[in-house]
């Protein structure tokens, strides 16, 4: 569950940066929401958000956003009716930032979405499949067709656009399938003599 929340005061948070991970091996007692992290979005979109000329003439300034991500493999193998509503997930994430960061702050703004199953995990194996996949692009398509995507080489928007950077790259020089990497010898294969 991913709780986002925005706080008029452009300071609330008492330190900076992109956010934290919380480990799983965090006590129960110090992390009973189950949260996976913090995201501070304020920090991480810097520049994006603009006050409207009228909030500006007021002497306004631009809050402060975080997210709080819930759940995740917490929540593997619970029945649906047993996850927290919407407005328990919102007090449960301000429940987490008054204990890692001390913010007791009400938030101004704030709303909580269930997301199931949004991070792509890959199953064992995975090169093999890509390769498969590189080989009967190369018989097909002869190097006419490319492909790129979060389930090509790793899950983050990060990877996506460094993905997309280099089949550029491959097509300007003539082609590729995006794959080539998965033809790199792997452990435990013999050489065919």
């Amino acid at each position: 569950m991913v709780v986002n929340l925005y706080y008029a005061s452009p300071s609330v948070l008492p330190v900076s940066g992109f956010g934290y991970l919380i480990p799983s091996s965090l006590p129960y007692a110090q992390n009973p929401e189950f949260a996976l992290g913090v995201v501070f979005d304020s920090e991480t979109t810097r520049g994006q958000d603009v006050l409207s000329p009228a909030a500006a003439a007021r002497g306004g300034a631009i809050g402060t956003k975080v997210t709080v991500m819930l759940g995740g493999h917490y929540w593997e193998g619970r029945d649906h009716d047993t996850f927290p509503s919407e407005e328990e997930a919102i007090v449960m994430a301000q429940q987490v930032l008054a204990r890692h960061l001390r913010v007791t702050e009400t938030p101004e703004t704030a709303r909580a979405a269930l997301q199931e199953e949004c991070i792509p995990q890959y199953l064992v194996e995975h090169d093999y499949r890509l390769n498969g996949i590189h080989c009967d692009l190369q018989k097909f398509f002869k190097g006419r067709l490319a492909v790129v995507g979060n389930w090509t080489r790793g899950v983050g928007v990060n990877d996506c656009i460094l993905g997309a950077q280099r089949v550029a790259e491959l097509v300007g020089r003539g082609g590729g399938t995006g794959l080539e990497w998965t033809q790199k010898p792997r452990m435990g294969m013999l050489k065919s003599q």
